[in-house]
């Protein structure tokens, strides 16, 4: 199943860290796992499952990584 890197700005450090350490716990965010998924809608893809969460970015913003199972017809 293909899936769709999704970036999402995070806040600020502490709070990245805290989210982090939700998901590292095999919980969600349930707010932030729908955002993910409204923007591989938003970037034409149909999404067939929920987004995994794969860490944070090292750059400047700070951002949240997700991986969201889309159609394999893509676009």
């Amino acid at each position: 199943m293909p899936k769709l890197r999704i970036e999402i700005a995070a806040a600020d450090q502490i709070e990245a860290k805290r989210v982090q350490s939700v998901y590292q716990r095999n919980e969600r965010i349930v707010k932030l796992d729908e955002e993910a998924t409204d923007e591989a809608g938003k970037a034409g893809y149909t999404p067939v499952g929920r987004p995994v969460f794969v860490g944070l970015t090292n750059g400047d913003p700070l951002m949240y990584r997700f991986d969201v199972p889309v159609e394999a017809s893509g676009r």
